[in-house]
């Protein structure tokens, strides 16, 4: 076990958004949450990084927690090469036990001499979401969370970023937010369904696309085009 969250509950402005979530994360694994807006994925993940008060338990056994944001372009420094970003990424991490820079890039498929040459707005939303997965690397994170990574991405190159953080589970567990069951098809070892702050189901992804467990799975996967898997 990597990551274990015990009755988690968050409020905002005394209104309840997270209700007794409880989850745990493998090491090597992908764990996909899904739901739709609203429904308190981002929460998590905010709850996970601290950056909102909540009550409950969270307990991380891992080296470093990173966390790729739905526009990572908006991380991204617009004065600063991408190549010098990535370095200052891994230099922030006091006994960093990641990867060298250069290795972190080759890693996940980009070339180091370009990003020494570029800045952000000179890259694509893949090679954006691809920097972050390779910042992770560099710190020598072991958990990565990534909300809604393939939001505002094409087809092709959507299916180039799930493939990276399939690629990746050697090195890092993932947890995946996003609101498309075509993610979850493509990627997940488990899933877990929220809706309304709450826990609907957890299940491995061939449960939940055989027999999802609860009536609001069911609902997600009758409206997906994944419905006669």
């Amino acid at each position: 076990m990597l990551l274990k969250v015990e009755n988690l509950r968050v409020y905002y402005k005394n209104k309840l958004a997270l209700e007794d979530v409880s989850f745990e994360v493998n090491k090597n694994e992908i764990f996909c949450i899904v739901g739709e807006s609203g429904s308190g994925k981002s929460t998590i993940a905010k709850a996970l990084m601290g950056l909102v008060e909540y009550e409950g338990k969270i307990e991380f056994e891992g080296s470093d927690l990173f966390m790729i944001f739905q526009d990572p372009g908006n991380y991204l420094d617009p004065l600063f090469k991408v190549y010098s970003q990535i370095l200052m990424v891994k230099n922030a991490v006091k006994n960093n036990n990641g990867f060298d820079v250069d290795k972190a890039i080759k890693i996940v498929g980009l070339d180091v001499e370009d990003l020494k040459i570029k800045y952000p707005h000179q890259l694509s939303g893949g090679q954006k979401q691809r920097v972050m997965i390779a910042m992770s690397l560099a710190r020598g994170s072991s958990l990565v969370i990534a909300d809604e990574p393939t939001s505002a991405l094409d087809v092709l190159v959507q299916k180039d970023v799930l493939c990276a953080f399939k690629n990746m589970k050697s090195y890092f567990s993932s947890i995946i937010i996003t609101h498309d069951i075509d993610v979850v098809y493509q990627v997940a070892d488990r899933v877990l369904v929220l809706k309304d702050g709450a826990v609907q189901e957890i299940s491995s992804k061939d449960e939940f696309f055989k027999s999802p467990k609860s009536e609001y799975g069911k609902t997600l996967l009758r409206n997906s085009y994944l419905s006669n898997y």
